[in-house]
């Protein structure tokens, strides 16, 4: 194994305390403000950028790409700055992917780098403080890794757990057409992720290597909903895009042309997003002013029957220019998605990005909403003439709004655009997801935040738009809606959770990070109030399809029902214990608290005929009697009148 180590022991801090928009604008450029001077000299197509949290500190960093020098991160410094990182990559030529994850599931993040040559590798995080380059994976105890290292000439890539084994598989696009041939290099790449950083080439056995063709960029999404991660692939000029379906049997097939998703365009970005709120994604793909029919850009809108329909003109997105990346993000916090769109004609000096609103109308005759998209005027984003390829959103400074970073090529410095907020009195919500059957970034999850207006559905991605990767942690804009209701997940591993608001606290103006399972055990202990014996412990039902264990001073519940019975008082406690695919998710320890029904004299709540027989028998007692319903040291008529009254009442009543 080649290894180069280096610790963090050079780094720049800097500090800022506060940033002034120009006449009261709402995003404002802070590459100045942070002093973060970051170019893509001698550029082509342009470099990657990631806004993943790789410290794990809940705030997200800033890592760029380049044609030269060492790759830089800058770590966030809680908001009030960054500090900036030199990794062990020295870069050969410009850097077409940086992604951020937990491959060797260790519990702490690793940085995958491919270059436009074919270059590839990871700088792995030791979790102490330091780096060491990964290009293989042949020391002590390993198998050797099949990482391509192909001269070649390749696009963006992305990350997914193809096979539901809790790590992340790669995949690797390749900029290349070269009919006739079949050489290394010349086609995309599919890679199993063994452990410990080794992987396997599968691309010929798994049939993702039907295409040569100009592939941009990958992306992982469930599309169909089946439980197996598909695999999208965007293509410039003559090929269409790819939709490859997970068969299950670590087979895919391209089904393109069968959902309506295999444009023919000069497609640079993948930006998945629910746009019009109907559960459902959707695609938006930039394009060039002469790609494919010349009529711009395009947006492939979800049917229920999951075919696509190409609807840019009706939105007004068909936007007819050079374009390159895109990322949907809710900028207002109204709950639906905008749109920004990076551009840049090589022949031109410079280009001009695009902040589209969406803005929402309702057909009061029929009560449907429709979706227009507008461009904001200079006091929400200004004019700036740049060479912008990759973009990459997430919220830098935790202040609820989203921020984005722009990439650009030459001479022009990267972007980063803060978002002051509206003046909309709107709020949002932050949410962050972390696996344990499912792989620790739970790329692949649905994550679903429910609110009394809305119900809004956004993917997690490793590797997504154009050679970006947004930050893990999700802004959803909540408008006027004063609380949340819930928040679904639907894992990678096929396990469901819902986790409601009110239980797990998830308030607006909160920042959460839910951990696969959590909301099934809500707390370590609890006490379970009865009124009566014998009474079912409580269970969990959860909703998903997961084994459930009992257990009581170590010994393990035998009877034929589904959950064990408290049969008296001095029961003792007993553990749940929650299972999903075999691997222990959370337990927690029930206890027993007795409020019995008022004149339930037996217990088993319920008063009735057995209950009145003890009453008739304890008539006259004088002193600690089990009948003295009104505790006055006597069983006599008034307490057979207030056990009369309660007559016939039953446990839930």
């Amino acid at each position: 194994m080649r290894r180069l180590q280096v610790h963090l022991c050079l780094v720049v801090v800097v500090f800022t305390t506060g940033l002034n928009a120009p006449w009261g604008q709402v995003f404002i450029n802070a590459s100045e403000a942070y002093d973060i001077a970051q170019y893509n000299w001698n550029g082509h197509f342009g470099a990657a950028i990631t806004l993943a949290d790789w410290d794990n500190d809940g705030w997200p960093d800033l890592t760029f790409g380049g044609t030269s020098g060492t790759i830089r991160t800058w770590r966030n410094l809680g908001g009030e700055g960054f500090e900036m990182v030199p990794l062990p990559w020295v870069i050969e030529d410009e850097t077409k992917s940086l992604l951020w994850a937990d491959y060797d599931n260790d519990g702490d993040d690793d940085l995958f780098v491919l270059e436009v040559s074919g270059r590839c590798g990871f700088v792995e995080n030791d979790g102490n403080g330091g780096f060491d380059l990964t290009m293989d994976s042949q020391g002590a105890g390993q198998t050797p890794s099949e990482l391509p290292q192909a001269l070649t000439y390749a696009g963006g890539a992305s990350f997914g757990d193809m096979d539901g084994d809790g790590d992340l598989d790669l995949h690797i696009c390749r900029y290349v057409e070269l009919p006739g041939f079949a050489d290394d290099g010349l086609k995309n790449v599919l890679l199993r992720n063994e452990g410990n950083f080794s992987f396997t080439n599968i691309s010929e056995e798994s049939g993702i290597d039907v295409h040569m063709r100009l592939s941009f960029q990958s992306a992982w999404w469930d599309f169909n909903e089946d439980g197996h991660q598909d695999l999208l692939v965007i293509n410039d000029k003559g090929g269409a895009n790819a939709v490859f379906r997970n068969q299950g049997d670590g087979t895919f097939i391209d089904i393109a042309s069968d959902i309506g998703a295999d444009i023919v365009i000069d497609a640079m970005t993948l930006t998945l997003g629910d746009f019009n709120q109907d559960g459902r994604q959707d695609l938006y793909h930039t394009n060039t002013w002469f790609g494919g029919d010349g009529l711009g850009s395009k947006l492939l809108v979800q049917q229920e029957n999951g075919h696509f329909t190409e609807e840019s003109a009706s939105h007004n997105i068909a936007i007819d220019q050079f374009c390159w990346g895109a990322v949907w993000l809710d900028v207002d916090n109204d709950t639906d998605l905008d749109l920004f769109v990076t551009e840049h004609n090589g022949l031109e000096p410079y280009g001009q990005n695009f902040l589209w609103e969406n803005q929402v109308a309702m057909d009061l005759a029929t009560g449907e909403m429709s979706h227009s998209f507008e461009a904001y005027g200079e006091d929400v984003y200004g004019v700036d003439y740049l060479n912008s390829h990759v973009v990459a959103s997430g919220d830098l400074d935790r202040n609820g709004w989203v921020d984005f970073v722009v990439h650009n090529v030459g001479n022009h410095k990267a972007r980063i655009w803060m978002n002051g907020g509206f003046e909309n009195g709107h709020t949002s919500v932050t949410i962050g997801l972390h696996g344990t059957v499912s792989n620790p970034d739970a790329a692949g999850a649905k994550l679903t935040v429910h609110s009394p207006s809305v119900s809004q559905s956004r993917i997690l991605h490793v590797g997504e738009n154009y050679l970006s990767q947004e930050s893990e942690y999700e802004v959803f804009g909540l408008g006027d809606d004063a609380v949340i209701d819930s928040v679904s997940i639907v894992w990678p591993s096929g396990l469901v959770e819902v986790f409601d608001a009110t239980t797990h606290d998830i308030v607006p103006g909160g920042f959460f990070v839910l951990e696969e399972g959590s909301s099934l055990c809500n707390a370590t202990h609890q006490t379970q109030t009865v009124c009566g014996f014998p009474s079912e412990v409580a269970s969990n039902a959860g909703t998903g399809v997961f084994d459930v264990t009992w257990t009581q001073a170590g010994s393990p519940w035998e009877g034929f029902e589904a959950s064990p019975v408290w049969n008296a008082i001095d029961d003792g406690s007993w553990t749940m214990s929650l299972f999903w695919q075999d691997a222990p998710i959370c337990e927690t320890t029930i206890g027993v608290a007795f409020s019995p029904l008022h004149g339930d004299l037996d217990s088993n709540g319920h008063v009735g005929v057995s209950d009145l027989f003890l009453m008739l028998e304890e008539l006259g007692c004088i002193g600690a009697c089990n009948s003295d319903l009104d505790n006055d040291h006597a069983v006599g008529i008034a307490d057979l009148m207030s056990f009369l009254a309660s007559f016939g009442s039953n446990c839930g009543q």
